[in-house]
């Protein structure tokens, strides 16, 4: 049956009423009756309901100082300390009482992680009531504990604990303090007097279960500690950190199912809580669900992106989805805000290593290597480092450090092992540590045993030892990794290769194994098959700036356009959010291409971005400069030595900046305040050489030479520095002797073919003869000063000398693509057979040089292979179209080939160049063969 008209008619009647009814109630609510019923919510503990009052109070009255306060309390009190932050910071600007806001401020500030904003806005706020005081001190001691300042933190607590002496937290902040000392005994005796005192103060039964958990993992041991942390909870059922401590304890245990049943009751208590969104990522960690871990951290991050743990987390996120570079980011930010987090250091430097970036890792890891350091994890990781920088010398070193902390046997005889194979004993020793790696499912012997054989260049030996680790650790992607270096020590690329592309199957993020395979294919001469690694890394993870930058170099080194080149850096500079190399590099091919406007643009934006970061300051300063920005430069550059006092490239910098405007006293001035501060730098000393010498100071020129040599006797720099300042001061004689004293004092090649150089140029060739003669015999390894010999020889006309040396410069460095080309040409000039082999490898070794190309064409002309003679000389052309010599080539090999209409053509362009082109009369001697 259908209800009648007049039903409806009631019922919308009756409605009416009701919405009359309730608008009247909600209109005869006031501010005051709202504020009086939040506190009555308060009274019951219901947080929600009562910050529900208060927000409808201030609606009302936004003006009201108390209903904000007790908003800001009501919203940390349920789980908000975001929000509370923001209401109590209002308070504090509408001059609400201090005493009474701060305490909660800085309970919210520590929640939310701005423990660096407490520390420092409120560190030294003293406030009159005493227990505010205290309460307020107490949270600031846990900000400074969370930034790892350990003195700050103690006087801290100890200034809570003067305010207030018997003040719970503070009291229990200073057990922590000794339980940080490892004094767990008197850590525990302050807490069991505490609770005497109050046995319902939840927090020191927290404290209490986390003491007696750092006792020992046996059932009977969790068992109490676990005891101590429920009866936190039956005193308060909504305390955070005690659920969050049961959680972590039963996830000790590999107890998942109580883990979560411990969660569940968080969250029915404080569903939308940052700690149990918190605890929600760590288990979905757990069970591997990467994507639902981002979705809550990526919440979290909005919710508190200034706390350390978060940022951590979140870095733990990326890592295991293969974001390293974001995950970088992450953990640099966590260790920013909390320099005393470990596990970020140690994550963040496995990160780095995973990018291949071995020399940060192991500067990421100083602070917790030091001398005295019982970090185990830390120490083994820094000797992986330090292994991966193929430096075995410090990775053994490290290895043993951290093999000495481990308490168990099997360390101990690895500790002895290696002991005896530094003392010499190297047999008996290499077999007790491959024992020692056979017999154990542990990694420490094998890293020892490795590091020593990698140390001693036995590669072999070294890779026998990393097979052994990869049974250990089939699915490490690392052990792959340190397999493919050891491969590419002995130049084994094809099996280096397959190691390689195995760590990344293991592990498609692991860039260091993307590096080192690309380098392969750049040795190989493969750019292209470098360039598409470089590209499936940056598919696999975008924002990878490493891979990007990577990118660029190998399409710049391939004949990229500068556009393209710019577009990488630009991608790589959005990407780096913590590392300024992107720009830099943006920079410096700005620079290169001379549009100085757009470097210092890209400068001024880095500078924002890393205001004190040395090499930024350096790059803006040069930018300037060339700009012609002299004063703007001078000032940066000033900043920079004030940034980097013990650094003498600033002063060195400004020197250049008075050179180009002329203030050459400033610029000495500039260079002596930089070798006051790094004495040895020889560029400085060559730049205040040539100074002086402007300034026709030649004594004082002289003397900075001559003191060079007495710095550093064995180094070349002085001598050379001396004899060309006697060839600038037209001195020959004085030239020579100053370079073979240098010869004598320090036996550089270098100096040798100096010397052997200045002799010719004076005429003394029986003397020069004499001398290469002698300093060939006496080192007959020495290849560089052979190949000067080749050169001066090509120099003078005699090309079978020259020959000679050159075939015995490539037979010991078949890869010189100069001595191949050199030597092809000395072959084809003299009419020898075999030239063009050494053409075509010069060719393939440098494949962008029109001079290589030049000869490659006059070695296939020399074959009678014509057509392919015209194709490499225009492509030597095209390389270097501004080589009207190249030209002259092109018109040679045309009459060669019989082609007098393309040698005609050829050869009256370089006739219309005139005099410009120095080589006319050989362009008339062409023009009559026509």
């Amino acid at each position: 049956m259908q209800p009648s008209r007049t039903l409806h008619a009631g019922l919308s009647i009756l409605a009416s009423a009701l919405l009359a009814i309730t608008l009247a109630a909600c209109n005869s609510s006031t501010a005051p009756s709202l504020l009086a019923s939040g506190k009555e919510y308060v009274a019951k503990k219901d947080h929600k309901a009562a910050a529900l009052q208060f927000k409808s109070s201030l609606q009302l009255d936004p003006q009201s100082a108390e209903a904000r306060f007790l908003l800001g309390e009501a919203l940390l009190n349920s789980g908000d300390p975001t929000s509370a932050v923001i209401e109590l910071s209002k308070v504090l600007d509408q001059k609400y009482p201090a005493e009474k806001v701060m305490p909660t401020l800085a309970k919210a500030l520590v929640l939310t992680g701005e423990y660096r904003k407490l520390a420092t806005l409120y560190g030294e706020l003293v406030l009159e009531d005493k227990l505010a005081q205290a309460s307020l001190k107490s949270s600031v001691a846990t900000a400074w504990g969370a930034l790892g300042d350990k003195a700050k933190t103690e006087a801290a607590v100890a200034a809570a604990l003067a305010a207030q002496p018997d003040f719970g937290p503070a009291l229990i902040l200073n057990a922590r303090v000794l339980a940080g000392r490892r004094d767990l005994d008197g850590a525990l005796a302050l807490v069991e007097k505490t609770l005497a005192r109050d046995d319902s103060f939840y927090e020191a039964w927290l404290l209490k279960g986390e003491i007696v958990a750092l006792r020992g993992n046996d059932t009977k041991t969790v068992e109490a500690a676990e005891a101590a942390f429920r009866k936190s909870l039956a005193i308060e059922k909504a305390y955070v950190s005690a659920h969050l401590a049961l959680i972590s304890s039963r996830l000790r245990q590999k107890d998942l199912a109580g883990a979560k049943a411990q969660l569940e009751q968080l969250r029915v208590l404080l569903p939308t809580h940052p700690t149990t969104q918190f605890l929600d990522a760590q288990l979905a960690l757990t069970e591997q669900n990467y994507p639902k871990a981002r979705e809550v951290t990526q919440q979290l991050l909005k919710m508190a992106p200034n706390h350390g743990g978060v940022q951590q987390l979140a870095g733990v996120v990326e890592a295991l989805s293969g974001s390293l570079v974001v995950a970088e980011t992450h953990f640099t930010k966590a260790l920013q805000i909390a320099p005393s987090l470990e596990f970020s250091r140690r994550s963040l430097a496995q990160v780095q290593l995973r990018m291949g970036r071995p020399v940060v890792a192991l500067e990421t890891l100083r602070p917790l290597i030091g001398e005295g350091s019982t970090n185990a994890r830390a120490i083994a990781l820094a000797g992986e480092s330090a292994l991966r920088q193929g430096d075995a010398g410090t990775a053994e070193a490290l290895f043993k450090r951290a093999v000495r902390l481990e308490p168990d046997d099997l360390r101990l005889k690895t500790v002895l092992a290696l002991s005896n194979l530094n003392r010499g004993d190297v047999g008996p020793a290499f077999e007790e540590l491959e024992r020692l790696a056979a017999n154990s499912s542990e990694t420490f012997a094998d890293q020892a045993l490795i590091s020593a054989r990698f140390k001693r260049r036995e590669f072999d030996a070294a890779l026998a030892a990393a097979d052994v680790l990869a049974k250990k650790q089939p699915r490490d992607a690392s052990v792959q990794h340190l397999r493919g270096r050891i491969l590419l020590a002995t130049r084994k690329f094809p099996e280096a290769r397959a190691a390689l592309e195995q760590a990344l199957k293991l592990d498609p993020a692991f860039f260091a194994a993307t590096a080192d395979l690309a380098a392969i294919d750049l040795i190989e001469k493969k750019p292209g098959q470098a360039q598409a690694r470089f590209e499936a890394a940056i598919k696999t993870d975008p924002r990878n700036h490493y891979a990007l930058m990577a990118l660029a170099d190998v399409k710049q080194n391939s004949g990229a356009s500068t556009e393209e080149i710019k577009g990488l850096l630009s991608e790589a500079a959005k990407a780096a959010q913590n590392d300024p190399a992107p720009r830099l590099k943006l920079i410096d091919l700005y620079l290169k291409k001379r549009q100085f406007k757009d470097a210092l643009v890209v400068a001024q934006e880095a500078v924002v971005a890393f205001p004190n970061d040395i090499a930024v300051l350096d790059a803006v300063g040069r930018a300037q400069l060339e700009a012609g920005d002299i004063e703007q430069s001078i000032s940066t550059f000033r900043k920079l030595a004030a940034t980097d006092p013990s650094s003498s490239l600033a002063y060195s910098r400004l020197a250049d900046v008075y050179l180009a405007s002329g203030k050459r006293d400033q610029a000495e001035t500039a260079l002596r305040k930089a070798l006051e501060i790094e004495p040895n730098v020889t560029a400085v000393q060559i730049a205040l050489v040539d100074l002086l010498v402007a300034k026709n100071r030649k004594a004082d020129a002289l003397a900075i030479a001559r003191q060079m040599q007495q710095q550093r006797p064995k180094d070349r720099a002085g001598y050379m520095l001396e004899g060309a300042l006697h060839n600038r001061l037209k001195d020959p004689n004085a030239a020579v002797a100053a370079f073979r004293n240098g010869v004598a004092k320090t036996e550089d090649g270098t100096l040798a073919g100096m010397l052997h150089r200045y002799l010719l140029q004076q005429g003394r060739e029986a003397e020069a003869s004499q001398f290469g003669v002698a300093w060939t015999k006496a080192h007959p390894k020495d290849v560089a000063f052979e190949y000067h010999l080749a050169l001066a020889n090509m120099r003078k006309g005699e090309l079978e000398a020259a020959q000679g040396h050159l075939e015995r410069v490539v037979a010991q460095f078949p890869d010189n693509g100069l001595a191949r080309n050199n030597l092809a040409w000395v072959l084809v000039s003299r009419g020898q057979p075999g030239g063009l082999v050494h053409a075509q490898k010069a060719a393939e070794l440098a494949p962008t040089s029109a001079a290589v190309q030049d000869t490659l064409a006059m070695a296939l002309a020399f074959e009678r292979r014509f057509e392919e003679a015209l194709a490499t000389q225009r492509k030597a052309i095209e390389l270097a179209p501004q080589d009207h010599g190249l030209k002259l080539g092109l018109a040679r090999i045309a009459l060669q080939a019989g082609d007098k209409a393309l040698a005609r053509t050829e050869l009256e362009r370089l006739q219309a160049l005139g005099a410009t082109f120095p080589n006319q009369a050989e362009v008339a001697k062409l023009f009559k063969t026509l």
